[in-house]
């Protein structure tokens, strides 16, 4: 794969690439700030977009992320975390402990939520 520039422009594999002139990427900006209907249809569109893209897909999404151990400063949140949990929090707390304890791997969306919890958190 090589890559030619044009300017400031570059060129992929022989295809130009069309990127907006910072007058334009000014304008848009300023247009999904003032304008909340059109940023709602905005984002709606790109859901749509992403939806057809992924039902035409090969890719197997219900098993995508892999399982991991989780870490030693993942188990110990969850242990001094004293905050209230919806019960997809709750279980999974449960998971992390449970994998740490017994070294076992565990889904990645549970370590997504502890994850996001310590962030917030700023554990």
């Amino acid at each position: 794969m090589y890559k030619i520039y044009v300017g400031n422009k570059s060129i992929n594999e022989g295809r130009y690439k069309w990127t907006p002139s910072r007058s334009q990427r000014i304008e848009f900006a300023q247009k999904m700030n003032n304008e909340p209907e059109f940023a709602t249809d905005y984002y709606k569109g790109k859901e749509v977009r992403a939806q057809k893209r992924r039902e035409d897909s090969r890719f197997d999404y219900s098993t995508a992320g892999g399982e991991y151990v989780p870490t030693k400063y993942q188990y110990d949140f969850t242990m001094s975390y004293d905050g209230d949990l919806t019960s997809d929090q709750e279980n999974a707390f449960n998971m992390v402990r449970q994998g740490f304890i017994y070294n076992d791997k565990i889904y990645h969306d549970y370590i997504h939520i502890v994850n996001k919890l310590i962030r917030e958190n700023q554990y």
